[in-house]
């Protein structure tokens, strides 16, 4: 019998940004975070996780990081309005610009973990 679809999704969003803007990357992440929570309390209003790879990418001749937020519990029956405030929030925040080549959204859901043996 398959398994009932979660009723929350995670997005996850990556983008590479010069590696002299990290701490720009994580300032508009930070104000992304404040406009997407809205100050609730709400479990899926929760801030993202950001994650940096531990090595660089020289692309273009400049050295570059690449950056992924993970935004845990977006409900299903909201994503698309949840991803053009995003979208929307982004660009005001400034991680947009700082995104060079775009960001890039990708919806996972969450699966059970598997069973110990």
């Amino acid at each position: 019998m398959p398994a009932e679809a979660s009723p929350t999704l995670e997005v996850c969003v990556w983008y590479e940004a010069d590696l002299a803007d990290d701490a720009g990357v994580r300032a508009a992440v930070d104000r992304l975070a404040e406009a997407m929570v809205r100050g609730g309390t709400d479990p899926l209003h929760a801030r993202p996780r950001l994650l940096k790879r531990p090595e660089t990418t020289l692309r273009d001749g400049a050295p570059r990081s690449t950056w992924m937020e993970v935004w845990p519990a977006v409900p299903r029956h909201a994503l698309d309005g949840w991803l053009a405030r995003l979208d929307s929030s982004a660009r005001d925040a400034g991680t947009t610009a700082l995104a060079r080549g775009g960001r890039h959204v990708e919806v996972f859901e969450p699966q059970p973990a598997p069973q110990a043996r």
